[in-house]
């Protein structure tokens, strides 16, 4: 006699239920059109059923008369079978995680081990049901409730705190005040070589640990030197002190005691041409879950490195497309995560100094494609030559060439490279 293996998916599944909602659709095609939000191939646990499935959608889209098996049962209430079957779908992508992980636990991986990998499968999971409930039809006046839901928790936020309620802050108050905070998007940061890109975005994430957690994809720089250029931006002490072993490691080690909280919600990850989009998106949702937040941000440092690395954009014809497609998948990202992706990029050299003779110009992004397009918000650091500064400070200013959501405008900054730090023009 065989034994059948059990498996903890086939605890979630209800053969008649989804007979049931067939039947149903194909007495009343009009139901199809409610239901097929919440019913995907993969509700359908059952080869029988699924094919069923497949074969009434066809029919329907094809305008032409669906059929089921005469013996299955029509459910009395379609909607709330959809929904169910839903969740039973959704139950089946836990179980198969847990079972991964079950079976890790008679291995001879460590315990600290399984637990990061629980976090892991907690957060993919997580990703696939969201991925589930995206591409909804849904009409606006279903979501009046939402906005109005939001406009009296933000002025309820307001009253309390005496301040305009805004996204995550960058620290910089007149460009927080220009572009309303870092909101659910694609945030692009151009900037020639040496301007301070990265530096500036590091400062960013150090403001934002405040309130979520935030995922650094470096592609240039290992995690351990970004964490440096990090902590002793945090210290005002020049990095290339520390590398040099000059620095006063007193001095460096109580900073580092005073950076841990920021530490403890700035994960680095370091780039790779194996990495996906998607598994970004896990990682950031575990790092949520961890954290007991509802947004996070994510930085990629840089787009066009990674667009070319990237094992997945091997296909594509050129740098230029794989940009192009590179961009798109992190502004879905960013609506999947309802959270900002700040993506830093380079700007072409093709023309002088830079497109616009070094002008924040949005057709200067380097083998953008159509990446200007794509983002929400275009930030560019250029170097100001006409203001008068005391070296090693630099004169750069931010401009905001694009914001989908509000004004533009220009934020002078002053750049210390030798102590990783950007400050508003009246700061020194």
């Amino acid at each position: 006699m065989t034994i059948q293996a059990f498996r903890l998916t086939d605890e979630w599944v209800d053969v008649t239920a989804e007979r049931a909602i067939i039947a149903a659709v194909a007495k009343n095609p009009a139901l199809y059109w409610e239901v097929i939000d919440y019913l995907s191939a993969d509700a359908f646990a059952y080869d029988e059923t699924a094919n069923a499935w497949q074969q009434l959608a066809d029919a329907i889209e094809a305008d032409q008369a669906p059929e089921a098996p005469a013996e299955w049962q029509a459910t009395l209430e379609p909607s709330e079978t959809a929904k169910r079957l839903a969740d039973l779908m959704q139950r089946r992508m836990i179980a198969d995680a847990m079972e991964r992980l079950a079976a890790g636990m008679y291995s001879d991986r460590p315990a600290t081990e399984l637990l990061t990998a629980l976090e892991e499968e907690t957060a993919q999971a997580q990703a696939a049901i969201r991925a589930t409930q995206t591409g909804k039809l849904t009409w606006a006046a279903d979501l009046v409730v939402d906005v109005l839901r939001d406009a009296e928790e933000r002025r309820r936020q307001r009253e309390e705190s005496g301040q305009a309620v805004l996204g995550l802050p960058t620290g910089v108050k007149r460009l927080d005040n220009i572009i309303n905070g870092l909101n659910a998007g694609l945030y692009l940061l151009a900037g020639g070589p040496g301007i301070g890109k990265t530096t500036f975005a590091l400062q960013i994430a150090a403001t934002v640990t405040r309130q979520a957690p935030v995922i650094y994809l470096t592609f240039e720089n290992s995690p351990q030197n970004m964490t440096l250029k990090a902590l002793t931006a945090w210290a005002s002490i020049n990095s290339q002190d520390v590398t040099r072993g000059y620095a006063d490691v007193n001095a460096l080690r109580k900073a580092a005691d005073e950076w841990r909280p920021i530490g403890e919600r700035l994960a680095m990850i370091e780039g790779t041409g194996r990495l996906t989009v998607a598994q970004v998106r896990a990682l950031a949702l575990r790092a949520m879950n961890r954290h007991k937040m509802k947004r996070c941000l994510v930085i990629v440092d840089y787009l066009q490195l990674w667009a070319k690395a990237s094992e997945e954009l091997q296909s594509r014809r050129d740098a230029r497309e794989r940009v192009e497609v590179m961009g798109n998948s992190l502004r879905e990202l960013a609506v999947r995560l309802d959270s900002p992706v700040l993506a830093i990029a380079n700007q072409n050299r093709a023309e002088g100094r830079y497109s616009g003779n070094g002008a924040a110009s949005l057709d200067s992004l380097k083998e953008s494609g159509d990446l200007e397009y794509m983002a929400d918000v275009a930030l560019f650091l250029t170097q100001d030559d006409k203001r008068a500064i005391t070296p090693p400070a630099r004169a750069v200013t931010l401009t905001v060439a694009k914001n989908r959501h509000g004004d533009l405008g220009a934020v002078p900054l002053i750049f210390r490279p030798d102590k990783s730090n950007f400050g508003e023009e009246e700061w020194r």
